[in-house]
């Protein structure tokens, strides 16, 4: 096991335009370009995850270079960065969740502490607002049957993220409905925040999408639409890709 030192960011040993440059680079071989399915030379999994937490060991610098060269471990860095930036988030959130807590049970107390009044208070009769009727729609019954709904529809990657060692996605096919949709799809554990583009491709159709990804209790969720109401029941691809990064790919069966 290869033994690290921490250093403050500043003594990094990457300036910012170093690493926005290796993160190019990185982005550049994820498409595989340099495939290593035999895993030669690959270095432990304690390295990479240093390299992600921006830590110094002794043999950093050939670590990299062996990055440059190994589509498997740009890839796999590439998901600890993601992983560990995840991971300070929720560790904020816990901090804050904390200092909330301290504050109620605080003021929980000053309360309890605080003398009572000797008469309640008078009671306030309010009026209860009516109610706000929905504006009538203009048009004939049967013409808003015919308006076609949008199906929400969740689908759940958070399992199905790239092993180590191969670019293949496991699991079952995912299942889609014909129609207008609203696609709720929970990424996999360690995906960023930010736009999306979603396409839906195969037997001669597509489609193409763009959404906006967030943190929602814990987890990465991107939203978006699409409609597959001229696709034939059968086979696809679901493809997903943060703007500037690769394509992650999974099978879908259309309904």
């Amino acid at each position: 096991m290869a033994e690290f030192t921490e250093k403050p960011s500043t003594d990094s040993p990457f300036t910012r335009e170093e690493e926005r440059a290796l993160r190019e680079s990185l982005r550049e071989a994820y498409e595989t370009s340099f495939p290593n399915p035999e895993r030669h030379g690959c270095p432990d999994r304690s390295k990479l995850a240093a390299l992600a937490r921006r830590r110094v060991f002794p043999d950093s610098q050939e670590v990299v270079s062996h990055l440059s060269h190994c589509s498997p471990c740009s890839q796999e860095l590439t998901l600890l960065i993601r992983q560990y930036r995840s991971w300070q988030w929720v560790f904020r959130v816990a901090a804050v969740a904390l200092i909330a807590v301290g504050v109620a049970t605080w003021a929980s107390w000053r309360i309890m502490r605080s003398p009572r009044l000797s008469e309640p208070p008078p009671i306030v009769n309010t009026s209860v607002p009516k109610p706000v009727l929905p504006p009538e729609t203009s048009g004939s019954p049967a013409q808003a049957q015919r308006s076609p709904e949008v199906q929400i529809v969740l689908l759940d990657l958070r399992n199905r993220g790239v092993t180590r060692g191969a670019n293949t996605q496991t699991g079952e096919d995912l299942a889609l409905p014909k129609g207008r949709l609203k696609l709720s799809i929970y990424l996999p554990i360690g995906s960023e925040e930010g736009a999306y583009e979603v396409r839906i491709s195969g037997r001669g159709q597509s489609q193409m999408a763009k959404g906006q990804a967030s943190f929602r209790n814990h987890t990465t969720v991107l939203t978006t639409g699409v409609d597959t109401t001229t696709f034939e029941a059968g086979r696809y691809v679901l493809a997903i890709r943060q703007v500037g990064w690769g394509w992650y790919q999974y099978p879908v069966k259309m309904k």
